[in-house]
């Protein structure tokens, strides 16, 4: 059954791997290491419904998710084959049971769709949400020849596709994205550096309310 996320279920509940509980004698910290990638994420006592840190990853070209982020968001919070990928890119459709969306047909999605959308998809179908949009408007034009997507629009439609319980993924530029639908409650803030390019990137996480 899954629970409404307010002060009865933690972060902690929603962590799939190993968590270290530290106390350097001023407070204790709950810290995940995002395995294969280097870094620390964190949860505090006094904030245990929001999970913070920063992961080191190198980045790919074409628009497509640093190496093995993926990976370390798997691990910390499971494998999930339900996902659904939004803006999905050069994001291959259906590795794993993962559906793709992406408005450009030449990269072969599993869904071609507008992701601020999503008329083709039913509501609360998926159990998690990614997406991985161009965040400026020099990279949505010359990259992929369309306008900017808008972070609250596609996470409207996320919101609406999702089951209670979902988790969703918005990887933006230096952006800590505090606006969301209120069917989503915001559960996570992990900053990336970039190399070799010294980029800075935001994940975002949210939570799909009952």
């Amino acid at each position: 059954m899954v629970q409404r996320l307010d002060d009865k279920l933690r972060i902690r509940d929603l962590i799939k791997c190993r968590v270290n509980a530290v106390n350097d004698g001023f407070e204790t910290l709950l810290i995940i290491i995002p395995k294969p990638l280097k870094g620390a994420l964190f949860i505090t006592r006094d904030n245990p419904s929001f999970i913070s840190g920063q992961i080191r990853v190198r980045g790919k070209s074409g628009g497509q998710y640093p190496y093995r982020l993926t990976h370390a968001l798997d691990y910390v919070f499971g494998f999930e084959t339900n996902t659904i990928e939004v803006c999905s890119g050069k994001v291959t459709g259906m590795i794993d049971g993962i559906t793709t969306v992406d408005i450009n047909p030449k990269n072969h999605p599993s869904i071609i769709d507008d992701g601020e959308i999503l008329s083709k998809v039913p509501n609360g179908v998926y159990n998690r949400w990614r997406s991985d949009p161009p965040y400026n408007r020099n990279t949505a034009a010359n990259m992929y020849g369309t306008g900017c997507p808008s972070p609250i629009k596609l996470l409207k439609a996320g919101a609406r596709i999702c089951k209670p319980g979902a988790l969703l993924f918005l990887l933006l530029g230096p952006t800590n994205y505090q606006p969301h639908p209120p069917e989503l409650k915001r559960i996570g803030l992990i900053t990336l550096t970039v190399v070799p390019n010294n980029e800075l990137r935001c994940l975002n996480i949210y939570y799909k309310l009952v």
